[in-house]
């Protein structure tokens, strides 16, 4: 409807200063309207896989309409004192809309540049053609200079093609490729492109089983990481491993390893199987004996809490900053924890808890070996205790949970001992609200329980598809925070109810695993950062050129 109305002003405009006949008009609109229809036809011919539609072939050709009615407007204004200024800006002003059509079109749905020069004249030139036939003068120099306009078009999307990654990727590659992904869902191309850079890596993952004579908890804590975004690679992990884990009786929790975007498998089919085999690995491991429990013990690095809970020499430690600002943690910090329980005999399992997105700012300091070892050695010095396991997952009470939580939904686990009963609370989110994870720990408090902590997925189901500063919403953002700790509240108390010994086992799935690694990140940021600096650089260049080409078509 926009496109229709902009299409009729330009042709009610020309009527204004050209002796249009009424059929030359309505040829005019028709030609218009169809070319959309056409173009649309074109491109989804020549690229079945393009992000094409009717609906967006309308939407750029009413924006190259409104830079078409610029230009023509200017040439109205003066044309009692500049004659022939209407008609040769109307020239003029086809060729920027040609220009415009040709960028959109060579960036988002066509490969060729050649092509996309073709394609895009569908929609002026037709219209041009009537109008200049209906009203036939000199117009050499409107389309010499408009000529100008589309070589300055091409030897920027040329420059700009030629901006490559090291794996030789162009900039305009990687754009089809993301809004295809992004318009489309369709992340097959941009999966490509980054297993050009994926290399094998050896992948431990960290499972522990409790099986009590009702339910099996499964806690998985993966070695690859969620992201980069929806729906590329392993974007749902947790949802993907949940969804495979689950089972009636059966109380599947992810939690949130240490690492980056560097962890990412590139393919969502590589983290679905992935997943499967976690599961798989999951289900083959049976636990034949009992376990005694040690902690929690809490201690602080600086602005960072550590939580550990130790069953036999397997140390489970629950690593936050809240209140203060959060984000992955630094690799390093699993291989120097790991380095320092080696050293102890003991094995460490580092949780990411990934619970405070927007809180105070603050310094996180490296923990260093020796750090790691005293909190560890602190920890094994705790009394050990006959311990009981209870879990309820939200799905059980029939909780609405906003787009803040994903698939695996709320779960409470209860580590109950002779003298504590100790709360973990976990969360299919990307992150959590400053303040929330606070308020659950004093709420948790009321119920005479002491809060492990509240640990998120850092899924990234919903990441980049939301319209947040950080493109996702983080727990508490969307669901009520009040209807969260109600939930807390309502599932610790099954939990709670199931509270029983069980048959406990930690193990280790260890596989090998394509995945992304740092460089292929490195390499996008600085394509992206070479692209912006370039097409910054010919902005500079092409607009004045384009005022001083619109004042010589003027006088």
């Amino acid at each position: 409807m926009l496109f229709f109305a902009s299409s009729l002003a330009l042709v009610g405009l020309v009527s204004l200063y050209q002796a249009v006949s009424l059929l030359i008009a309505v040829a005019c609109l028709t030609s218009a309207v169809l070319s959309g229809v056409i173009v649309t036809w074109l491109i989804r011919s020549l690229d079945p896989k393009s992000i094409a539609s009717v609906r967006r072939l309308f939407g750029l050709l009413f924006i190259s309409t409104l830079v078409w009615i610029v230009p023509v407007v200017i040439g109205l204004s003066i044309s009692s004192v500049v004659r022939g200024a209407a008609t040769r800006e109307f020239v003029f002003g086809a060729f920027l809309a040609w220009g415009l059509e040709l960028v959109v079109i060579n960036g988002a749905f066509l490969r060729s540049t050649l092509g996309s020069l073709l394609v895009a004249a569908i929609h002026p030139i037709p219209v041009l053609l009537l109008v200049m036939s209906a009203a036939p003068t000199r117009y050499a120099l409107p389309v010499i200079l408009g000529a100008i306009v589309l070589i300055l078009v091409v030897l920027f999307l040329s420059r700009i093609g030629r901006v490559t990654t090291k794996n030789g990727i162009s900039s305009l590659e990687i754009l089809r490729a993301f809004l295809k992904t992004w318009a489309e869902h369709e992340p097959a191309e941009l999966e490509a492109y980054f297993s050009r850079y994926a290399q094998l890596d050896s992948v431990g993952t960290d499972i522990i089983i409790a099986d009590t004579a009702g339910m099996r908890v499964v806690i998985v804590l993966p070695g690859i990481h969620p992201g980069p975004f929806s729906p590329v690679g392993s974007y749902n992990l947790s949802e993907l491993i949940y969804e495979k884990l689950k089972a009636p009786n059966v109380a599947p929790i992810v939690l949130h390893g240490t690492g980056g975007h560097e962890r990412n498998v590139p393919t969502n089919e590589i983290a679905s199987d992935y997943a499967s085999s976690v599961a798989e690995f999951s289900r083959t491991q049976k636990p034949t004996g009992k376990s005694l429990m040690r902690g929690p013990l809490r201690s602080k690095v600086g602005i960072t809490n550590i939580t550990t809970i130790a069953f036999g020499k397997e140390v489970l430690a629950i690593v936050s900053n809240a209140p203060y600002r959060s984000d992955d943690l630094d690799p390093a910090t699993v291989t120097d924890a790991s380095e320092a329980a080696t050293r102890l005999g003991l094995s460490v399992m580092v949780v990411d808890a990934h619970n405070s997105v927007d809180g105070e700012e603050g310094t996180q300091e490296k923990i260093e070996k020796d750090e790691w070892e005293k909190v560890l050695s602190n920890t094994l010095r705790l009394k050990e205790f006959d311990f009981m396991v209870g879990a309820a997952n939200s799905d059980e009470i029939g909780f609405k949970r906003g787009s803040d939580i994903s698939d695996g939904g709320i779960t409470v686990t209860i580590f109950a001992t002779k003298e504590s009963k100790n709360v973990l609370v976990s969360a299919d989110s990307n992150n959590v609200v400053s303040g929330l994870r606070e308020k659950v720990e004093a709420e948790v408090s009321r119920l005479g329980m002491s809060l492990l902590d509240l640990c998120t997925s850092d899924t990234h189901k919903l990441a980049a598809r939301n319209l947040t500063n950080r493109g996702y919403f983080a727990l508490g953002e969307q669901t009520d925070p009040s209807a969260i700790i109600d939930c807390v509240k309502k599932l610790a108390e099954i939990a709670g109810q199931r509270l029983a010994r069980s048959e406990f086992l930690i193990t280790r799935y260890k596989s090998e695993v394509p995945l992304i690694g740092a460089a292929s990140l490195d390499d996008f940021a600085a394509l992206t950062k070479s692209t912006i600096s370039l097409t910054k650089k010919y902005t500079q260049v092409i607009v004045p050129m384009l005022l001083l080409l619109l004042a010589i078509t003027l006088f």
